[in-house]
């Protein structure tokens, strides 16, 4: 399966999605290829010190370059997961045709809400955001092997 995260600017939340996903699915043996980008995205800028702080326990994604969402990385997904509503309402307003594979991350991983942005806050804040990607990318999984 091959899971593409949309965030806003791809230094923060999406990121932090790719390397906790690469890392739990490497855990459990699953075939996941993972990847992310942002709607508002630059080439090439690195994740907040923050991101890399909050997973660095689970993944090291301090090598991460933002990209921003081309036609090719929607082609290439099985699973486009937007990390808030309004990221979901954007792809699927730009990819009505895809729309069978567009959800929220609370959507896949049975959670409520939206992953809120922590681009500009404290650690803690990073800490939370992480916590709360970590267990809907586990439910996520867990419920695409079933």
């Amino acid at each position: 399966m091959n899971i593409l995260y949309v965030c806003t600017g791809n230094t923060c939340r999406s990121p932090m999605a790719e390397g906790i996903t690469r890392a739990l699915a490497n855990e459990q043996g699953l075939d996941v290829n993972v990847f992310s980008a942002g709607l508002f995205a630059a080439y090439g800028a690195k994740p907040t010190e923050q991101a890399v702080i909050a997973i660095q326990s689970i993944a090291d994604i301090s090598g991460h370059e933002s990209r921003p969402l081309t036609m090719d990385l929607v082609n290439k997904a099985d699973l486009i997961i937007g990390m808030t509503q309004d990221h979901k309402s954007v792809l699927l307003r730009q990819f009505p045709f895809e729309e069978y594979k567009i959800k929220t991350l609370a959507d896949w991983g049975h959670g409520a809400g939206d992953v809120v942005d922590p681009f500009g806050s404290d650690q803690v804040v990073y800490n939370q955001c992480a916590e709360q990607i970590y267990n809907l990318v586990k439910a996520g999984l867990a419920s695409s092997k079933e």
